[in-house]
């Protein structure tokens, strides 16, 4: 009985130690590509344009479309 622990407790141990190895390799490999992205797109991305008042005013009638449909929900 106390040999079938010990295989179990080694085997757990291995287990544990591939799979805190393989998430470490994962990090690093996000890292490394999250890098190479931010490099990559640092200069050639096109340059986002401010909203415009029709947008604007579009937005603020949504939200406040949004609004009304909440309380109007809330006050069931």
């Amino acid at each position: 009985m106390p040999q079938l622990l010990l295989s179990g407790l080694k085997l757990m141990l291995v287990g544990m130690a591939i799979v805190y190895l393989f998430l470490a390799l994962l990090v690093g490999v996000i890292g490394i590509a999250a890098r190479l992205l931010d490099r990559s797109a640092g200069d050639s991305g096109p340059a986002l344009a401010s909203p415009t008042t029709d947008q604007a005013l579009e937005e603020a009638e949504l939200a406040a479309a949004i609004a009304a449909a909440i309380h109007h929900h809330q006050g069931r």
